[in-house]
């Protein structure tokens, strides 16, 4: 049995021993608090059970202990307040119960829409980013940024990801990172899908790919599996080295970073791009993690970073912004689109897929992008 499929069979039988429990508490009553508050401490303690046994079977980490919170609010509780509902048709219940029992219906509706619709619902992300005028040139430059595709298997949602990219004829495709978290057993199975999607992917100008959290060496899942996925295609991996490309009458020079960004070689390659002899190119850091952007200077010369790995939150809350970003940038910049810390701009990709392995798989007001930036002279 798989750990999603424990996790949620555990957190429905936490579920069941709540409303066992609390049903017992004096049966001849009508359903009140008390049998409602040993329910639900009834089903925290079934629920911590699970954990302790799925944790110790499995070699949880923090991402399945999140899991199965995840769980305990979207399936225990719902389970929770509709037994208590079915036993006050029973047995009768005050209002208040009644009340407290519906809302703890509410989660529900919002964890199935998280972790079944919003995934998948891809969005185009349009945005102008300006140049700044003293760069030589004035041809735009349009770059499609896929990041996160982070797939376990290639799906009509990473082909419509592809589709997307390609039908915005972009100069420049920049890949920051994660693309495949299946293990290396799947991987087998997975590459020539995963080569022919990645193969789909040309630009007159070249797609550049920087590593990130799964792209890079381990033995229990297919992380350093960029190699055998990118074997054959059009992608060149940037690691820790700079590309010079020119583009209509523009010339960018543009450095990808290793995922461990604070190395010497990282550090080079941020100082040949901010070390121009004058102001004509366009020069763009591309890292994984966009905290690499905070290892610039102020108002650096680099006219943009791009990066993923934050997914948006993926859980936002309005108001609030992302619960967890995994990340040391402000809140706000972790939360997707193109910003400006300390004068320097970046673009962070909300990513195309989702948190694999023992991580609950949802997103919440962070829908999946793909994004185009068009780089030109600011109007007006």
């Amino acid at each position: 049995m798989g750990v999603t499929l424990s996790l949620t069979t555990g957190a429905v039988l936490a579920a069941v021993v709540g409303v066992a429990v609390g049903a017992r508490w004096r049966p001849s009553e009508r359903v009140g608090w008390a049998q409602l508050r040993r329910g639900l401490a009834a089903s925290a303690v079934g629920g911590a059970v699970v954990g302790a046994v799925v944790g110790v079977v499995a070699d949880l980490r923090i991402f399945g202990l999140v899991h199965l919170v995840y769980l305990g609010l979207t399936v225990t509780l719902p389970l929770l307040g509709l037994g208590v509902l079915a036993l006050g048709v029973r047995r009768g219940s005050t209002r208040g119960v009644r009340l407290v029992a519906v809302a703890l219906l509410l989660p529900a509706p919002v964890g199935a829409y998280a972790t079944h619709v919003e995934p998948y619902r891809l969005q185009v992300d349009r945005v102008d980013v300006a140049v700044d005028p003293a760069r030589a040139g004035s041809d735009p430059v349009r770059i499609a940024v896929l990041s996160d595709l982070q797939t376990t298997g290639v799906g009509p949602h990473e082909r419509r990801a592809v589709d997307e990219v390609l039908a915005a004829e972009p100069d420049i495709i920049l890949l920051p990172g994660d693309l495949y978290q299946g293990s290396r057993a799947d991987l087998e199975d997975d590459l020539a899908d995963l080569r022919q999607l990645v193969g789909r992917l040309r630009a007159p100008h070249g797609v550049y790919f920087v590593r990130g959290d799964v792209d890079g060496g381990g033995d229990d899942d297919a992380q350093g599996s960029a190699d055998a996925i990118l074997e054959g295609t059009d992608v060149r991996l940037l690691s820790d080295e700079v590309e010079v490309v020119r583009v209509g009458d523009r010339t960018l020079h543009i450095g990808g970073t290793r995922l461990d960004f604070g190395t010497a070689s990282a550090d080079a390659v941020r100082a040949e791009l901010q070390d121009q002899p004058d102001d004509g190119a366009i020069t763009i850091l591309v890292s994984h993690r966009p905290d690499a952007m905070l290892a610039l200077p102020p108002d650096s010369r680099v006219d943009l970073t791009v990066s993923g790995h934050t997914h948006g939150g993926p859980v936002v809350v309005p108001g609030y912004g992302p619960l967890v970003t995994l990340s040391a940038v402000p809140r706000d910049v972790a939360r997707g689109g193109l910003h400006e810390v300390d004068g320097n701009r970046t673009y962070v990709s909300t990513g195309v897929g989702i948190q694999r392995g023992d991580a609950p798989q949802v997103r919440l007001f962070s829908p999946p992008t793909v994004s185009i930036l068009t780089l030109a002279e600011p109007q007006g």
